[in-house]
């Protein structure tokens, strides 16, 4: 819980920095806000333990006064200031700040020359034309933030799902909470997040327990934390709003039927339908209480495995379970092999205090070590993003210089890399200079939604180019923020596997780029996929994890995965492809 506590603290901070800004605070409050919320969200330890023992001071940027408020945090749930400036601000306002687009900087704008403060008032004068004459605005602005409008409206009108990086956490919370109540034999969670959605609905947890133990569980359940309201409560079954909005159902089944329920619920529906089509011709039938034959009689229920045994098939992981060609593979004996996290043996896309990262060199170095990489590339931006301080030539020569140095201090390999930006003409930032680095992440950051044709052209002349080893976040997504760019993506697998580039699969849960349908195509055309935290810090490392989830779904083996190969050999492919 270390993490999202931290996290939980930072964006506390970062919150108070909004509200103070848009109240015409005095700059330097608001920089010290957020220079300690960046700390903190960077920070390897546990923020909440030291301010309980009196050690906040340990964290760079948190002084007393930001030690102050987040002990008020961690003590009232609030920080009162932030209260009083939230009640003084027109209520739409913060909705209107969040929009995909806006920002505080153009929220502040169009509430101090506008008085418009809600997305509903904005799309109105946007349409009226009533936005092009204020700086930065323009009427091409204008249709943007129309189409942005529209594309925010649909998703809150969709069904509400979630990042797999949120229910995970959420999840195995919950499980550590209930594996350790007396009389719970098994728990586990199911459903789509079991098989790696990339976003998950509602979460299904499962418990294997005696139906005199039930009642404790359920009530353990029901004042879990994080828990805000109790939508049902039975013997067999409990339903709870967390607090960030997700619904969690717990089912707890007798032991002799753990198999069949984690089976069952885990899905997808379109598996099982397929999976008792087929017991059906075999006389069989199967529900999520186990597998009975045509007499009724039990054969097969407490374990996953037997349960797919029973019918003819081999066990599968979760992650092939959508009826894609899994139970053929399965009568088979086919099915393929996938890439696991400890497959991977280094991680090519991250970020330090360099640029916009949060984490210094050395410690991505040793928390990537710790973590059981045995390389990784440092690939800070490149000098086109001077909003993140983008690395000048100067500055990247200097940086190779201290990423030797690191290197024998850490014990680890290290890369001098960097993501350099794909400019909207196809030619690479810095390209002079891209030849001195060991590792090149091409990446398209600015004018994301060029026309389809004029995207794929701009991506492609930079695979071309011969400056880049990987393709990196290729569509630009964020998961329910940011459409993907559009761009023709067959042509430009055929030229990553013409000119021997790899493809990044983007592990950060906000990305999750490629997904796996585009993962697969690159299987299929024979282009490596680079798995990469695109860590900002020692805690983002960690993302690795929900990228495997997302190769898997795409029947990727560590034989499609270029970072499962040692330092050495990647230094022979790099050297083999650039001739």
């Amino acid at each position: 819980m270390r993490g999202v506590e931290n996290l939980a603290i930072a964006q506390a901070l970062v919150d108070l920095a909004d509200l103070h800004e848009l109240g015409g605070t005095l700059p330097f409050k608001v920089r010290a806000f957020r220079s300690a919320a960046r700390a903190i969200e960077g920070f390897g330890g546990n923020v909440a333990e030291l301010a309980r023992t009196e050690r906040l001071a340990e964290v760079r940027g948190v002084g007393d006064g930001v030690a102050r408020r987040i002990k008020e945090l961690l003590e009232t749930g609030k920080i009162a200031e932030a209260e009083a400036l939230r009640a003084k601000l027109p209520p739409g306002l913060l909705d209107l700040m969040n929009l995909p687009g806006i920002g505080l900087k153009t929220a502040q704008q169009v509430w101090q020359e506008r008085n418009i403060t809600t997305v509903d008032e904005l799309e109105k004068a946007a349409h009226e034309g009533r936005l092009r004459d204020l700086p930065r605005f323009g009427e091409k602005r204008e249709e943007k933030l129309i189409a942005a409008i529209a594309a925010w409206r649909k998703r809150a009108a969709a069904p509400k799902r979630r990042p797999l990086a949120e229910a995970m956490v959420a999840a195995e919370a919950l499980v550590a909470k209930l594996s350790v109540i007396p009389g719970v034999l098994a728990c586990d969670y199911a459903g789509s997040l079991r098989r790696r959605s990339e976003t998950v609905g509602d979460l299904d947890i499962l418990v294997a327990a005696s139906s005199e133990d039930a009642p404790r569980i359920m009530d353990a359940f029901a004042t879990a934390p994080g828990v805000v309201e109790l939508l049902g409560k039975g013997d067999t079954k409990t339903s709870v709003v967390l607090d960030g909005g997700m619904q969690a159902d717990l089912r707890v089944v007798p032991r002799e039927s753990w198999g069949a329920a984690l089976q069952y619920f885990t899905g997808s529906k379109d598996h099982n339908v397929a999976m008792r089509t087929l017991a059906v011709k075999k006389k069989l039938k199967v529900s999520e209480y186990g597998v009975f034959d045509d007499q009724g009689a039990k054969i097969a229920g407490e374990d996953e495995a037997a349960v797919y045994e029973a019918i003819g098939l081999t066990w599968m992981p979760p992650e092939l379970r959508e009826n894609r060609g899994e139970i053929e593979a399965s009568q088979k004996a086919a099915l393929p092999v996938l890439v696991e996290l400890s497959d991977l043996k280094g991680d090519l896309h991250m970020h330090t205090t360099e640029t916009d990262g949060k984490s210094t060199l050395d410690d991505m170095a040793a928390a990537a070590k710790a973590a059981g990489r045995s390389y990784i590339a440092i690939t800070d931006h490149s000098e086109t993003l001077t909003f993140v301080r983008g690395m000048t030539r100067e500055r990247l020569r200097e940086q190779k210089k201290k990423i030797r140095e690191t290197e024998q201090r850490q014990g680890i390999r290290l890369f001098a890399g960097i993501e350099a930006d794909i400019l909207a003409d196809g030619t690479m930032d810095l390209a002079d200079h891209l030849g001195e680095l060991e590792w090149v992440v091409g990446s398209v950051h600015q004018k994301l939604q060029m026309p389809r044709d004029e995207m794929t052209k701009r991506v492609v002349r930079a695979i071309e180019s011969g400056k880049i080893d990987c393709l990196g976040h290729p569509t630009g997504r964020q998961l329910g923020q940011r459409e993907p760019s559009e761009m023709d993506m067959e042509v430009v697998m055929a030229a990553l596997a013409k000119a021997g580039v790899a493809i990044e699969l983007n592990c950060s849960p906000l990305r999750l780029d490629v997904n796996e349908h585009l993962a697969k195509m690159a299987r299929e055309a024979g282009v490596p996929v680079v798995l990469s935290s695109d860590a900002h810090s020692v805690r983002e490392l960690a993302y690795l994890r929900y990228g495997v989830g997302i190769a898997r779904r795409a029947w990727l083996g560590p034989e499609h995965v270029l970072n499962t190969r040692s330092a050495e050999q990647l230094q022979a492919w790099r050297t083999e492809r650039r001739g």
